[in-house]
């Protein structure tokens, strides 16, 4: 019969190699991936083009323009709504947020669309026992 995965003697011959020749073969690996990261920690970032930066700015400019509109509206309906009350602002964005969700598509079973009129059966006439 042949030796299960479970035998002793097999945990042992597993555990043998895998400190023999896996284990140093790791370490090497790790070695060598800890090397080249550290080689490109090391080196100077690119220089940035003017593209980027002309990007880098607009966004930046975007964000503060939002972010002061919201300061602006959260003040005023505070001071004339409720704190339970609902702001437009934030139903926008909660539409706004749903409208940009990706939907999974749901696979029904396909219904028929034809609809047949029922008929009227009449009972047979006939001799009744």
């Amino acid at each position: 019969m042949a030796k299960s995965s479970r035998a002793s003697s097999v945990k042992k011959n597993n555990q043998r190699l895998k400190k023999t020749v896996f284990g140093p073969v790791e370490t090497a690996r790790n070695e060598r991936l800890s090397a080249k990261l550290m080689a490109l920690a090391s080196q100077p970032k690119p220089p940035r083009t003017e593209m980027e930066i002309e990007t880098d700015n607009a966004r930046e400019l975007e964000r503060k323009a939002e972010n002061a509109n919201e300061d602006v509206d959260m003040d005023a309906d505070e001071a004339a709504t409720s704190t339970t009350a609902r702001t437009n602002s934030s139903i926008k964005k909660q539409r706004a947020s749903k409208a940009a969700r990706i939907e999974k598509k749901r696979h029904r079973k396909v219904k028929n669309t034809m609809v047949f009129s029922q008929r009227h059966v009449k009972a047979k006439k006939g001799k009744k026992r």
